[in-house]
Formats: structure tokens, C-alpha cells, sequence
């Protein structure tokens, strides 16, 4: 099936509701799609809901921040459940309540500075909150599944007129984000073990997304450096892990020679391989559902 497997919502850093979503994946002829918003899946229902008007298939998912200091890691796991409803993904759902709570502080650290640094009392989390509510399309219950993000605080400072119009995300993590303005939060994360334990728990997948961008895209630098690359999927596929994400890297060049490379080293360890283009939505720098999807044949059988 031509499928995209990593998509993003507004329930996390995206620019559009699920159903926008679904009915743009529809439009460009997708087959198979799923939902990754980052620590939840609060917007799967509403994704799943809408295939099924569209005539589309979808699993739920989601991608999970994950740190492994036997490695080094501090990136994500993509997690896949096919079958299965947000509701009947317990483990994973304890989990990511969990993170939730840990972004919502995060921000509120945030919110704090940028209340010192603009000498503006006005600056909130419940401001952000009713600023949600006013949008329409957000119940009670679903801003407690929000996965609050530093996008959120960017966009949030920017309808304020607090940073530059012309200021992209990228532009204000680079800037802003930094020690003399918002003082670092050092977000509490899942390890790889603790994420791959839940995930499996409730029979789902994992995947590791976007590998390339351990080797900043460069797929020179990853020949170079096989060997390294071959050390981090080796370990991860002792930890458990399921897949690897073949992934649009922002050319259609660049996206074959990293996922053949990718392709070669992981096939033979027993990975599986899945399709995504991370797309973000219109107004960001990834609004890429129409760059990148491929022929997925599904999952294996044995957690199904």
C-alpha cells in the first residue's frame, strides 16, 4: 500500500487538525497513513474517524522521545499499533501521561522566563490554553492530550508580537533558545528500554525515525562512517527495537542514497522498514506529505 507513516498534528507541533490531515493524504492519492504527534496519541480518534470517511487506512501511533545514555541517543522512536484504539494501548498510554505532565512544566518553565524577560504578567499557560479553546476545534478533554512543545511558546510569542514576524521556528530555537534568554529545561525522557517495554507491552512496533539525522543528513559523512552507523542499529536491535523509517531527506537524491545505504546495512539484522516525510504541515519548515511515501507491505505477523 503507498503509505506515510509520520505525520504530525496540532494535538502535538503540527500546523493542522487530524481530519486536515487525512483529507490532504486523500487528495494525493495515499493508501495508508498514521498519525505521529510526539508523546501522545490524543489525536488518533479523530485521525482514524476521518480515514474511514476518506476510505483510507490508519494504525494508531506515535513518537516518542526517548534518551539512551549507553549510546548516547537523545532523539525519538516512532511506535506503531495495528488493530489496536488509543484506548486500548495501556502501557503506553501510563507512559505518555507521564511525559505529558513533563512537557506541560517545561512550558510553564518557559512561560516563567519570557514573563521576566518581556516584564509581561500577561504570558500563561492558561492564556495558551483558552487561546486553544478559541480555535474550535479542541474539547476539555483533549487539552489534557496536548503535547505542549517550544513551538507552541514560539507561536505563542509571536500572535503576542513578542518576536519578529518575519522569525521562523528554526530562526527562534537558534536565537532564543539559548542560556541569557530562556534558560535550558532538561526534559525528563523515557529510555529506549522503558519506551521499547511499554510499546511491545500493548503489541505494537517500534521504529527508529530519520536515522540520517545523527549524520546531519550528510550521506557522505554515513559512508564514511558505516561502521558507526551499522554499531547504533546493531544496539538498538538488541534493545528490541522493530524497523527503521526509510525518510524524505529534504532531496530526492540525498532521501536515496541515505535510505539505500540505511536499506543495506539494516536488512540484514531483521529490521522491517516503513515510509514517512515527518510532514509538520503548511506554515513550517516540513510540510512534506507530498514528497515522500513508498510501497508498505505491512507489518509482521508475530505481534499481531
Amino acid at each position: 500500500m503507498n503509505a506515510n507513516l509520520h505525520l504530525h498534528s496540532k494535538f502535538s507541533d503540527g500546523s493542522l487538525w487530524p481530519e486536515d490531515i487525512v483529507r490532504g493524504a486523500a487528495h494525493l492519492g495515499l493508501e495508508l497513513i498514521a498519525l505521529t504527534d510526539h508523546d501522545t496519541m490524543g489525536g488518533s480518534e479523530r485521525f482514524a474517524a476521518e480515514c474511514a470517511a476518506q476510505g483510507l487506512s490508519c494504525m494508531t501511533a506515535c513518537e516518542i522521545d526517548v534518551a539512551d545514555s549507553a549510546i548516547g541517543y537523545k532523539s525519538e522512536l516512532l511506535a506503531y499499533f495495528p488493530g489496536k484504539t488509543y484506548l486500548e494501548c495501556n502501557a503506553t498510554r501510563a507512559m505518555l501521561a507521564r511525559v505529558l505532565n513533563e512537557r506541560r512544566k517545561r512550558l510553564d518553565y518557559y512561560l516563567y522566563w519570557a514573563r521576566v524577560f518581556f516584564k509581561r504578567e500577561d504570558l500563561s499557560l492558561e492564556d495558551m490554553i483558552q487561546r486553544r479553546k478559541a480555535d474550535g476545534m479542541v474539547s476539555n478533554e483533549e487539552l489534557s492530550i496536548l503535547s505542549w512543545s517550544k513551538v507552541d511558546l514560539f507561536l505563542y510569542l509571536r500572535s503576542k508580537k513578542l518576536v519578529p514576524a518575519y522569525m521562523n521556528y528554526k530562526l527562534f530555537k537558534k536565537e532564543w533558545m539559548r542560556p541569557g534568554r530562556f534558560p535550558k529545561y532538561k526534559l525528563s525522557k523515557p529510555d529506549t528500554l522503558a519506551c521499547l517495554a511499554s510499546v511491545h507491552a500493548d503489541r505494537g512496533f517500534s521504529v527508529i525515525p530519520h536515522i540520517g539525522h545523527l549524520w546531519n543528513d550528510d550521506p557522505e559523512e554515513m559512508e564514511k562512517q558505516q561502521h558507526q552507523v551499522k554499531v547504533l542499529l546493531e544496539f538498538f536491535r538488541t534493545r528490541g527495537v522493530d524497523g527503521v523509517e526509510l525518510y524524505w531527506y529534504s532531496s530526492s537524491k540525498k532521501s536515496a542514497a541515505i535510505n539505500d545505504l540505511v536499506r543495506k546495512l539494516a536488512q540484514p539484522m531483521g529490521y522491517f522498514f516503513t515510509y514517512g516525510s515527518d510532514c509538520h504541515g503548511p506554515d513550517t519548515d516540513k510540510y512534506t506529505i507530498d514528497k515522500f511515501s513508498g510501497d508498505f507491505p505491512g507489518f509482521p505477523l508475530s505481534r499481531q
